[in-house]
């Protein structure tokens, strides 16, 4: 017996939430600025004349790359001394790098689009793990998975259904409703919880949710607890595009150019450095994020990727939040992204 019901009071609207969300993280940068942060100041000089940064992370298997780039040296070659800040909260993340808390942050094309139409000038500098690649690497990306007694086939069946997201009005989120609705279904109709992706496969299991959008590694274990793949999200939508990100603010930027060039081209680095040693990033999983052996080795993330930004995702982001979240302001892309973050400046 399914028990989403009793779940009602964490389900809100989709555009009311986005306009909250929006709303706290204003207000939340607004604070952040006034209590002394560093608000795009110069980096600090580290050990051997390297530089220190602070970078927050959204902890998954699509951060190996910079686990394995740090543990291994490339990002000293380079001239930084990286601190990492794990965060689940990605609007806690924008309004650090806001206002100077962090220097670089995990971000996705979504944040960054709801951040500059609130005035708030976050750039993308990186990608976390390469552009999406297209659908003949069915195992890489997210997944939208049903659970064993749902009912739902296809994305075509979610009318009606409780959908565990990451995030109300996230990138997955997004995604998923866009599937949906080239199937005929009133995303309206959809029931959102949200759930921290580590908490899906349960979820899905007990039949308080009918259906997630689940990250890896957690994917694997939704599907050993009887859930079935029907789609990849991210894979589907945006192909070829660069939707998961590094961030920092314009204001940093602006003081310390050489920095920012220096994370990028070590991001780049690290991930072809990654692909090429899968195994040993693999392993970078179980000592960040305290998975077993078994669950390191079955993780995925898109290896041999494109690891530069480009503007499409970013594009595709903002049709779909006007479409389906009721962005309020749209925002002109070219102006999101780093131009020294682009494969064409180089």
């Amino acid at each position: 017996m399914h028990r989403h019901h009793n779940r009602r009071d964490i389900m809100m609207s989709r555009k009311k939430t986005l306009l909250a969300g929006v709303a706290l993280l204003a207000t939340t940068v607004l604070l952040a600025g006034c209590s002394g942060g560093s608000d795009g100041g110069s980096a600090d000089a580290g050990s051997g004349g390297t530089k220190k940064i602070t970078v927050a992370t959204n902890p998954s298997a699509q951060t190996a790359p910079i686990y394995l780039g740090i543990q291994d040296g490339i990002f000293a070659k380079h001239g930084l001394e990286v601190e990492l800040v794990p965060q689940t909260d990605v609007a806690a993340i924008i309004s650090g790098v806001a206002s100077g808390q962090y220097d670089f942050g995990f971000a996705t094309v979504v944040h960054v689009i709801n951040a500059n139409a609130n005035s708030i000038p976050i750039r993308a500098v990186a990608t976390v793990e390469g552009q999406q690649k297209a659908q003949e690497e069915p195992d890489e990306g997210n997944a939208l998975v049903a659970g064993p007694d749902s009912g739902i086939k296809t994305a075509g069946d979610l009318g009606g259904k409780t959908v565990g997201v990451i995030g109300l009005s996230s990138l997955n989120t997004l995604a998923m409703w866009d599937m949906a609705a080239k199937m005929g279904v009133d995303t309206k109709s959809i029931n959102l919880v949200q759930l921290p992706f580590g908490q899906m496969p349960a979820a899905l299991a007990s039949g308080d949710i009918d259906a997630a959008v689940v990250q890896a590694p957690f994917i694997a274990d939704a599907e050993a607890n009887g859930a079935t793949i029907i789609g990849k999200p991210n894979v589907e939508t945006f192909p070829d595009m660069a939707v998961g990100l590094y961030t920092t603010s314009q204001s940093y930027i602006d003081a310390n150019a050489d920095t920012v060039s220096d994370f990028a081209a070590a991001m780049i680095e690290s991930q072809d450095y990654a692909t090429a040693n899968i195994d040993k990033a693999k392993e970078t999983l179980v000592t960040n994020l305290g998975l077993t052996e078994d669950a390191a080795k079955a993780a995925k993330w898109n290896t041999g990727s494109n690891p530069y930004v480009n503007t499409e995702g970013f594009a595709t982001a903002e049709t779909l939040l006007t479409k389906y979240a009721g962005l309020a302001k749209e925002v002109d892309v070219n102006t999101l992204v780093w131009p020294g973050a682009l494969e064409s400046s180089k």
